[in-house]
């Protein structure tokens, strides 16, 4: 099994939005540079778990595999064949997933057959938050920490680009991710 590090023999970057012509998005793109660096600088070892099934209408291709081939090319870039080899046989794709619930739920499977006992998550600051919760909670009955490795300046650099209203429709999004999420909690307690 590759090993990550001494603690962290894995990685699970959260899949964001690609756009219509089946490449990453600003926010993908940051994401799986940070996992590329954190995996560089481990010794290029390690498995990676790209998440994100088919969420926009009309791209067949999925955000893990868009991020999959983001990620492929940019090894290329940075070491060469030998890296994007090495990289390529460290990739573990979950295609199905349209929430940060479902990555939870659909990498759990995934990550006990490899016998993974801890993992670093990988996604921006304001959606790590609450990815690290709903992981906790899906993972709580499990042997498998979590170590939360936000990507470092997401909203510096929507704010030093003048991206208002990009920034605005970020925070509104996790805003009413996190209502939606407690609604459902306070519902399932109901019945």
């Amino acid at each position: 099994m590759p090993k990550l590090h001494p603690f962290l023999p894995c990685l699970v970057v959260l899949g964001a939005r690609i756009n219509p012509e089946g490449r990453p998005g600003r926010i993908a793109r940051m994401r799986v540079e940070h996992a590329l660096t954190i995996w560089r600088e481990a010794g290029a070892t390690g498995f990676l778990v790209l998440t994100g099934g088919c969420s926009r209408e009309g791209v067949p291709i999925s955000e893990a595999r868009a991020m999959a081939d983001y990620a492929l090319a940019r090894a290329e870039e940075h070491g060469g064949r030998e890296l994007r080899e090495r990289l390529k046989n460290c990739l573990l794709l979950e295609e199905s997933s349209l929430t940060t619930w479902d990555s939870a739920c659909h990498t759990l499977p995934l990550l006990l057959d490899l016998e993974i006992a801890a993992v670093g998550l990988i996604s921006d600051a304001l959606h790590l938050r609450r990815a690290h919760f709903l992981f906790r909670r899906h993972y709580r009955h499990h042997p498998i920490s979590l170590h939360p490795l936000p990507v470092p300046g997401v909203i510096r650099h929507y704010w030093r680009h003048r991206r208002f209203l990009w920034l605005t429709r970020m925070i509104l999004r996790e805003t009413g991710a996190w209502v939606k999420f407690l609604v459902r909690i306070a519902r399932d307690r109901q019945r």
